[in-house]
């Protein structure tokens, strides 16, 4: 995924009129790259997606990649406990 990010990024015009215009058009970027990231997951992470999604500001895409991770790790565990 993050290649794929990459790749997009170097197609970017950065002819911008003021220092901030580029601050702000990456920080739209990085919150688009989340909302798609959180559209793209299986129905088996609604619960953290929603969880994410209600929590008021929407944190990075390295914060909601790490609890969806960390998600998917203990749906593991919980999967091999209830297999005992």
């Amino acid at each position: 995924l993050k290649t794929k990010w990459e790749e997009l990024d170097y197609h970017v015009n950065d002819d911008w009129n003021c220092g901030s215009d580029h601050e702000l058009y990456w920080q739209k970027e990085w919150m688009d790259r989340t909302f798609i990231f959180l559209g793209g997951l299986r129905d088996e992470f609604e619960s953290i997606r929603s969880q994410i999604l209600n929590c008021g500001e929407t944190p990075g895409i390295e914060e909601v990649y790490a609890r969806v991770e960390s998600e998917e790790q203990r749906r593991q565990v919980m999967h091999i406990d209830s297999s005992h």
